[in-house]
């Protein structure tokens, strides 16, 4: 491990900061200019909570409106502004990777202006997110290799349908899986009442953990990498489906399956983290195959009273349980057939 600055040093702000070197993936370089972080200081040192001012707020998880809001990402505020108040710090690739999406117009997304870069080299192949951004970097286009720390744009404040003052302007920063690559399909059969403006990039296509949590477990050597870290998230909710042959999911991150998919199976067995991540597939055996399209086969209510803030299963009488919206959600990405 690595917890330095990547180039330069001192006080300069400027150069990105290397955060870590998993097994599985490209160097890992902190976002911002800032290196709190990788001091060890305290979250108050880089996190930009809401107007509530708890600095738990920027972090992941259940953390806003009395832990019934989920936050997906990361907040990180700036540390240099213009004579505006407005920041003018660099925003840099997480790692190396492919531009797969630019959005520019700022009211096209609760984001604003947000880029996407996938990294082929991390297994599984990973997305990250930087949005709220100021600006994209001039030459910046959908298709561009960049370079892990490489300048991809400038923090700021832009947002869709509300306003950030520039007192709180920060970079949401997020990591995760692309669900599905049929998006638009499921999209147009939802009532959301507005155009799907970013394609199979859409944030509710795009399911993403602990960024925060895996640096600090990869950092002090509890996991290897993004598979690792993964595969060991406790499962909060397991599910069987029937038939439903190979998804896309699985085609695209195949490090998350255990067993042969060589031949179709006829269903899988899938265990979901809180947030909905399906992080461990299995093919069914014949033998195992459910009498119900999906079947529900274990709940960790413990796990699941602990994060509030997401509805993954429903109570049925005898004990059962079906689907919550947000596992109802997954399961419409991940199985276009299942409706």
């Amino acid at each position: 491990m690595i917890a330095g600055p990547a180039r330069g040093g001192g006080s300069d702000p400027s150069p990105p900061f290397v955060v870590g070197e998993p097994d599985d993936a490209p160097t890992v370089y902190w976002p911002t200019p800032n290196p709190a972080y990788l001091q060890g200081r305290p979250f108050e040192d880089y996190v930009q909570p809401t107007a509530t001012g708890e600095v738990v707020s920027g972090l992941f998880g259940c953390v806003r409106n009395q832990g019934r809001r989920f936050h997906e990402g990361i907040d990180l505020f700036p540390l240099r502004r213009d004579r505006r108040g407005e920041s003018i710090d660099p925003v840099y690739a997480a790692m190396a990777g492919v531009v797969r999406h630019i959005s520019t117009v700022a009211g096209h997304s609760s984001y604003g202006r947000y880029i996407v870069v996938e990294h082929p080299a991390a297994r599984p192949a990973v997305i990250t997110l930087y949005s709220h951004l100021r600006s994209i970097q001039p030459g910046l286009t959908v298709g561009s290799e960049v370079s892990g720390g490489q300048v991809i744009g400038v923090l700021g404040r832009s947002a869709g349908g509300y306003v950030i003052p520039p007192d709180r302007a920060h970079l949401h920063f997020e990591v995760g899986l692309r669900m599905s690559s049929d998006f638009q399909d499921w999209f147009d059969r939802q009532d959301f009442g507005s155009p799907n403006h970013h394609g199979i990039w859409n944030g509710i296509n795009l399911t993403g953990f602990d960024f925060h949590d895996f640096l600090d477990r990869l950092r002090t050597e509890q996991v290897r990498g993004f598979t690792d870290y993964l595969i060991r998230q406790p499962p909060a909710v397991t599910v069987r489906i029937r038939g439903g042959g190979v998804p896309d999911f699985v085609r695209r991150y195949p490090e998350l399956v255990f067993g042969d998919t060589a031949t179709p199976p006829v269903g899988w067995e899938i265990s979901f983290t809180w947030y909905g991540l399906p992080v461990v597939w299995q093919p069914l055996d014949p033998t195992a195959q459910p009498d119900r399209p999906v079947e529900v086969i274990q709940v960790d209510h413990e796990l699941l009273g602990r994060h509030p803030c997401h509805r993954m299963v429903e109570p049925r009488p005898g004990g059962r349980y079906e689907p919550g919206p947000r596992l109802r959600e997954a399961l419409g990405l991940l199985f276009p057939s299942l409706r």
